[in-house]
């Protein structure tokens, strides 16, 4: 009997890790299946935008220069011509780079104000936190956050749907993809009347 009772014991406990397991490539394919379906919406507003090869790299993560160019474009600033006169002196980003126009306008309209050392870090990775701080910068409700850092900016993304079909730490390196989800569920936020 103590054979049968070890036996029934050890197939449950297979059966159940085989079934969180299963739901969690259930759960990735799920996730999969939205950030195509946000990344190819993104494509057709001209929002975002892929690589000389036409792929949109969604595993990659994002740098500063991709997520800053994905952030004017939802505001639709990229149609700014008026960026001449802007002047930015980061000592980490020459005129040459590909996001250096976006990343003039991104400043011009408030942003980003890069760093206390005077960079923009325009080739570093964009953490969670990060990136739904500059969103909810530019949707207007910088001045709406309460309590510390980061959980701020995670709770406010909680109250704007941001964080709609997504579950990542604060501090987490995101990907394209996920960029893309955050960027969709923008697009349904009101902007904050000024």
């Amino acid at each position: 009997m103590k054979k049968y009772i070890s036996f029934f014991l050890i197939f449950l406990l297979i059966f159940s890790f085989s079934t969180i397991h299963l739901n969690a490539q259930e759960n990735d394919v799920n996730f999969k299946k939205v950030r195509d379906n946000c990344a190819e919406a993104l494509v057709k507003l001209n929002i975002l935008k892929g690589y000389e090869d036409g792929t949109l790299r969604l595993d990659n993560k994002i740098l500063r220069s991709e997520f800053v160019t994905l952030v004017v474009r939802l505001k639709g600033y990229h149609h700014d011509a008026d960026i001449d006169s802007i002047k930015i002196n980061f000592n980490d980003i020459e005129e040459k780079h590909w996001a250096y126009n976006n990343i003039k306008l991104a400043v011009k309209y408030g942003i980003v104000t890069g760093y206390p050392d005077n960079t923009i870090k325009p080739n570093n990775n964009v953490t969670y936190a990060e990136a739904l701080a500059v969103v909810i910068n530019a949707l207007g409700y910088e001045d709406t956050l309460e309590g510390d850092w980061p959980y701020n900016v995670i709770k406010k993304a909680e109250e704007l749907g941001l964080d709609k079909n997504l579950n990542i730490e604060a501090n987490t390196q995101i990907t394209r993809g996920e960029m893309s989800v955050i960027i969709y569920n923008a697009l349904t936020v009101q902007l904050k009347p000024e």
